[in-house]
């Protein structure tokens, strides 16, 4: 029997140097075909910052650096389709690779702030760029 309780998610907010957002176009059962963030789960007994750095090799191959966490948000309904989810977003930049499609994803690429304001991403991806006012 499964134990329903609250997941805690990490989801990495890349920049470049020319102020682009890095998102990865989804695969699986989860807004499968939505752009969104690199985001994922924290395993137990793993440091948060730790399951971020984890999450972004495993989905677009890179290693990331200068990871500044930048709030907290919490379930709302429709916000994930089938758990409760605290997240805990964090800025950061690429340390080293390139990224491409690894896992949970069939595309990787640099958006514009203005080319994100129209569109429509996963989970409430769009909702932590707006309130950092990154679009």
């Amino acid at each position: 029997m499964e134990v329903k309780r609250p997941y805690i998610g990490v989801d990495a907010i890349i920049i470049n140097e020319k102020g682009e957002i890095l998102l990865i176009h989804r695969t699986g059962k989860n807004f499968n075909g939505y752009w969104g963030l690199v985001s994922g789960m924290v395993e137990w007994n793993e440091e948060v910052v730790s399951a971020l750095k984890r999450e972004v090799m495993e989905e677009i191959g890179v290693e990331i650096e200068g990871i500044s966490y930048v709030g907290t948000y919490y379930d709302t309904i429709g916000r994930h389709p089938s758990k409760t989810v605290i997240c805990l977003p964090h800025l950061c930049k690429i340390k080293s690779g390139t990224p491409s499609p690894v896992s949970e994803c069939d595309d990787v690429r640099w958006f514009t702030k203005r080319e994100i304001r129209d569109m429509q991403l996963a989970y409430d991806h769009k909702k932590m760029l707006e309130d950092l006012e990154l679009v």
